[in-house]
């Protein structure tokens, strides 16, 4: 094999498979990509049995084949590098020589023959959906994961096509986010449990390449894929079976207080600055939320260490009520609001309350109170 290719394409292509490649491999070829000539363009493949990703890059192609290059060591020469073209040869022997104006060098690759294949993008069962929508559902998702693994099923991102709509959702126990998109084909009926670091790759790979528009989700019983451009994404499910979420979505709340999503997420870091402390236990570290005549004080009072209040402006006019949460949930959920107010909804002191931008309400994240 012999091609030649520009930095700047080489640099493109290990943006996108290097952060699927595994440092705690059994097989040393899971340490390499798959380095191969398609036609005029030159295929980058990368897997860890999990997750896998193929990509194409533009290329001068002089002779063709394949080899598979350690992924870290290649990675940190072409880096350095000086700009223009670069010259990448193989032989029978899988040595790999890569040749830049005056710089050489030589790496030892693993036959092609020896690295996992990547399954096919499947050919039914896809969305064509935004790219912007689906990283936009992602995003206000997967911050709700849970990290237990003994509650694997928990482990990521719920993906449910049905209908013609398109939800996502996650839980950890405590809190839950829920996102939905009509408008999708009716036809597709799909479940998929999305592990954590494949919608963190998904993002990523969707932030590198936002000036796609569209890209294409496809779902099969174990696997789910994302085509952007010429690039494809493949995963593994989690297998089981996620919980009734629509159960864990309250249905009726007795009170509702519109609060400012900027003005609340300041007032919770300031508290929360009494809470980030290593001293202090999960059962001290809430925040408390003190509703009275038209005010929302903001309060944390951690033993040991000191405490603090703010107060914002809100239109309440009932009797006081007292409320806690960890700041963290409160503050993600904020955080991964698009719109200036947010709409806080509750019962009781002791049931979940729930957030609901004001002009977004298919938008629900659920947050269970500290007692």
């Amino acid at each position: 094999m012999k091609v030649i290719c520009s930095k700047d394409e080489l640099i493109k292509g290990m943006q996108m498979v290097q952060p699927v490649v595994s440092n705690k491999v059994t097989l040393p070829v899971l340490s390499n990509f798959l380095f191969e000539t398609e036609g005029n363009k030159v295929k980058l493949s990368a897997t860890d049995l999990e997750i896998g990703i193929n990509c194409y890059i533009k290329a001068e192609i002089q002779k063709e084949g394949a080899v598979t290059i350690p992924t870290k060591r290649f990675t940190d020469i072409i880096k350095e590098l000086p700009d223009g073209n670069i010259e990448i040869k193989s032989d029978d022997t899988n040595q790999i020589n890569i040749k830049s104006a005056k710089s050489k060098f030589i790496l030892m690759g693993i036959d092609k023959k020896e690295y996992p294949s990547l399954p096919d993008f499947p050919k039914e069962n896809n969305i064509k959906i935004k790219t912007k929508t689906l990283a936009d559902m992602f995003k206000k998702t997967i911050f709700s994961v849970s990290k237990d693994e003994q509650r694997y099923v928990l482990n990521g991102v719920y993906l449910i096509a049905d209908n013609g709509v398109l939800k996502a959702v996650s839980t950890d126990g405590r809190r839950l986010s829920y996102i939905s998109l009509d408008g999708i084909d009716k036809k597709l009926s799909q479940k998929a449990i999305i592990p954590t670091k494949a919608v963190a790759d998904i993002l990523r790979l969707l932030a590198l390449n936002d000036q796609i528009e569209e890209v294409t989700v496809g779902l099969s019983d174990n696997q789910v894929a994302v085509q952007a451009g010429d690039i494809t994404f493949l995963s593994n499910l989690i297998e089981g079976t996620f919980p009734n979420y629509e159960q864990v979505i309250p249905k009726k709340m007795t009170s509702k207080i519109k609060l400012k999503v900027a003005d609340t997420i300041s007032a919770v870091k300031q508290m929360a600055l009494l809470t980030d402390n290593k001293l202090v236990s999960d059962k001290s570290s809430s925040v408390k939320f003190t509703f009275e005549d038209n005010k929302l004080y903001i309060s944390a009072n951690t033993a040991g260490l000191g405490s603090g209040e703010t107060e914002l402006d809100v239109q309440y006019s009932g009797s006081k009520f007292d409320i806690n949460f960890n700041p963290t949930y409160i503050k993600e959920v904020l955080q991964n609001t698009d719109d200036d107010n947010v709409i806080f909804s509750y019962t009781t002191s002791q049931n979940p309350v729930v957030l609901v931008p004001e002009k977004n309400e298919k938008y629900i994240c659920v947050v269970m109170p500290m007692r």
